[in-house]
């Protein structure tokens, strides 16, 4: 009886390939080696990490006041940063557009209709048409309404500049790309420490309200960009504007400017006016905290 010995699929008339003499075995099983000079698959697969500020990324630039990217950090100029963003902006005009259409929207209907409720509630109150303690609810209501409305709407800033650091680093923002942060949450306690601030700033007879309006303009940046907490984020942009004051003040009188005027033209020319000062704001920001930088 003849023993059934299994054959080496590589052994000569085995039916596998043989291998040439003097060269390596080839490994045992039924997988075929790649064939010489042969490549690995190109990056940008499935393994491929996620964009720059992208949700799964991890922090930019290391812990805080850490520097690093392929633009170092420096200064700017402002008619630089608004030319910058005007670029940016004619390149993707229709998302900022509908962008800011959506700011404005959930402008109106968490600010809008509540005010002048609260208006007409007040008025009946005087009159004696309705109860004290009815038109004091209906004001209760409408602070609770407005005060969810503005984390909404600080949430969509955030997002917005997420989308304007995107294209500072040469990536075209999307509504794919828009809601990709790291912390919702984190985005949240900023907006509450900064309406905290603002509040301890009106009580200095408004002079702090100015000092933080000015000096905390990169807080949010420095949460979606460098995933610092918001205290953090609070402090190093009062830092940053602090050691940049003069290109920074410079430019915030202009986006003070450039939104006015939008105003004025009926109110559509904040569709172009918003957007404009989003990017100009991200780019002096990278600018100075360095990083990803477009050439245009």
């Amino acid at each position: 009886m003849t023993e059934n010995t299994p054959q080496n699929p590589y052994e000569p008339g085995a039916g596998g390939p043989t291998p040439a003499a003097g060269g390596p075995t080839p490994p045992p099983g039924d997988a075929t080696p790649p064939p010489s000079g042969s490549q690995p698959p190109a990056y940008g697969g499935a393994s491929e990490p996620p964009a720059y500020g992208g949700a799964g990324q991890p922090p930019a630039y290391g812990g805080p006041g850490e520097q690093y990217g392929t633009q170092p950090a420096g200064s700017f100029q402002v008619g630089e940063a608004l030319g910058f963003g005007w670029r940016r902006f004619t390149g993707n005009w229709l998302f900022w557009v509908l962008f800011s259409l959506l700011m404005g929207v959930v402008s109106v209907i968490f600010n809008g209709p509540s005010a002048s409720d609260v208006q007409e509630f007040n008025e009946a109150a005087m009159r004696g048409d309705i109860t004290p303690g009815a038109a004091a609810g209906v004001s209760a209501g409408s602070s609770t309404l407005q005060i969810i409305g503005y984390l909404v709407t600080s949430v969509l800033s955030a997002l917005g500049i997420n989308a304007a650091l995107r294209e500072v680093g040469g990536e075209k923002a999307t509504w794919g790309t828009l809601f990709k942060v790291n912390s919702y949450g984190m985005i949240l306690l900023t907006a509450l420490l900064l309406f905290a601030a603002s509040f301890v700033g009106l009580l200095a007879c408004l002079v702090g309200v100015l000092v933080v309006a000015i000096f905390s303009v990169f807080t949010y940046h420095n949460v979606v960009d460098r995933n610092l907490n918001a205290w953090a984020a609070l402090t190093t942009s009062f830092r940053q504007v602090g050691q940049n004051f003069g290109s920074v003040f410079l430019l915030e009188l202009a986006v003070l400017g450039i939104t006015i005027l939008g105003a004025i033209a009926c109110l559509v020319g904040l569709l172009v006016a918003s957007p404009l000062c989003t990017l100009a704001v991200a780019y002096a920001y990278r600018r100075i905290a360095g990083g990803p930088v477009a050439a245009a």
